[in-house]
């Protein structure tokens, strides 16, 4: 179900609610302190090179890093240093996500209320909004996070041209946007517009294809490990219960388990939303390719965060209560004692708030969406 209307009062008034939320959250997670270690030779080591030989390519810079052009190349290019580059990006592309997310949510059938709701929730997420506002050059993060909302909304309206264009930029980025061309094609034949619509297509991803390939045929990087060989040293990693954990919960607090929760509600929209599905198990396949847990489920979240919208719109709201303990767990769960503005004082801490905000949200959903199934 998609929502035609021209915006209204309670539109333009949710959308302002969430560009306020998107700032606020931009500064309470603060900016991380690039010259210390373990930071100063990390990624973002790689980045800043990058950025600074812009508009040219950096000679020494390794793989997988030197083949995500497009954000550092980016902040290389705006006037001023690379740093300061790379913070107006992350700005720009953090509170475009909350605006793309919330018109997204709303193009898609949800009320105004449940969208901002949702994209607060999004906002707050501190694995998967927060960690790429304070680590400010992973813009690439960033911006592949806005590209998806964009491939999604392009591939759900049938719009090839913005499909193909965003494919690119995307592909110039990340490697992440790539997964939308088997996704796509799964759409189509879910819905069964394959015989009328391969042509397009074929035409959409051409574009994306051509670039990534391209792009790993004109640089060179120095050293690194290609994807083969980051698969074969983090892959053990799936025989540890931790890494389910922070894979399927721990990045998702404080609404993981709502979907297991109303489990009916989701396989009904898992049943009626194949391409979905598969969206989320190729982002949960990807996340074997790398250490960072709970961040490589970051694009997972354009389709998890439309289910809980869905979920809270048909179970929790209005009810005030199950709003309130959502937004407040939300807010608690986003701090964090490494990262922040204000971090907390220490990892216990951080546990007992994500923790403690899971068990509440997850008890008094429960409770108010059995009540309210009891009453229909």
């Amino acid at each position: 179900m998609t929502n035609s209307q021209p915006f209204s009062s309670p539109r333009l008034a949710g959308l302002t609610i969430v560009i306020a939320v998107a700032v606020g959250m931009i500064y309470l997670y603060g900016q991380i302190d690039y010259t210390v270690e373990p930071y100063a030779q990390s990624d973002l080591y790689h980045y800043r090179m990058m950025a600074a030989a812009a508009p040219r390519l950096a000679p020494a810079v390794q793989q997988p890093y030197a083949f995500r052009l497009l954000g550092p190349y980016l902040a290389g290019l705006l006037a001023g240093p690379e740093v300061w580059g790379f913070r107006v990006l992350t700005v720009l592309a953090a509170t475009a996500l909350g605006i793309l997310y919330y018109l997204f949510l709303d193009r898609r059938g949800v009320g105004p209320p449940v969208a901002v709701i949702t994209t607060v929730l999004l906002l707050s997420n501190k694995h998967l909004f927060g960690y790429n506002v304070w680590n400010y050059f992973q813009i690439n993060d960033l911006l592949s996070l806005v590209y998806l909302v964009i491939l999604w909304w392009a591939l759900l309206e049938t719009r090839w041209i913005v499909f193909a264009v965003t494919l690119v930029v995307g592909a110039l980025t990340r490697e992440t946007a790539l997964l939308m061309i088997p996704v796509a094609l799964v759409y189509l034949c879910e819905r069964q517009r394959l015989a009328h619509e391969w042509r397009r297509f074929v035409l959409a991803i051409l574009p994306g294809l051509a670039c990534f390939v391209l792009l790993h045929l004109i640089i060179h990087p120095v050293g690194g490990q290609d994807m083969f060989s980051h698969l074969l040293r983090t892959a053990p990693k799936v025989t540890e219960p931790a890494t389910w954990f922070r894979l399927l919960v721990n990045a998702f607090i404080p609404v993981s388990l709502l979907p297991l929760i109303f489990w009916r509600h989701t396989l009904a929209f898992l049943r009626q939303n194949v391409a979905m599905l598969v969206f989320l198990l190729l982002v949960l396949a990807s996340s074997f390719f790398g250490t960072d847990n709970e961040r490589l489920m970051a694009p997972a979240a354009v389709i998890f965060y439309l289910l809980i919208a869905t979920i809270i719109e048909r179970y929790l709201y209005p009810n005030r209560l199950a709003i309130a303990v959502l937004l407040v767990g939300g807010f608690l769960a986003s701090w964090q004692h490494f990262m922040g503005r204000y971090p907390l004082p220490n990892r216990e801490l951080t546990l007992v708030l994500s923790l403690g905000a899971l068990l509440v949200v997850s008890g008094v959903s429960a409770v108010v969406g059995y009540r309210g199934w009891r009453q229909r």
